[in-house]
């Protein structure tokens, strides 16, 4: 018999708007793009993270070469993330400690 394995939800690459909860709607409001951790299962091991303009991921044991450090801000409560920036997309709505606590992604029905 076969054993069944859960696969991952398949990642779309779109365009992702994100807005601040609780209705909070102020100026700038930034949050942090380093210094962030993750636990993956698979690996069973805690994971930096960190943001950058310039690498293909957002964890830190696979950067390759210099890492040019990016700042996550929203502006008016609101921060839209086009879909050529997928390393943001995916730390926001994948790893981010401060997801759905801090802030949500915005679904359209």
């Amino acid at each position: 018999m076969a054993k069944e394995v859960a696969s991952a939800p398949k990642w779309e690459i779109k365009d992702r708007t994100y807005y601040l909860r609780g209705g909070k709607a102020p100026l700038t409001y930034t949050i942090k793009s380093k210094n962030i951790f993750y636990f993956d299962e698979a690996s069973a091991e805690e994971r930096e993270l960190k943001y950058t303009i310039n690498q293909k991921t957002p964890f830190v044991d696979e950067f390759k070469g210099a890492a040019r450090l990016g700042h996550i801000v929203f502006t008016d409560g609101q921060l839209y993330v086009p879909k050529e920036k997928q390393t943001l997309q995916k730390l926001l709505s994948l790893y981010h400690p401060d997801r759905n606590k801090v802030y949500l992604e915005f679904y359209a029905v």
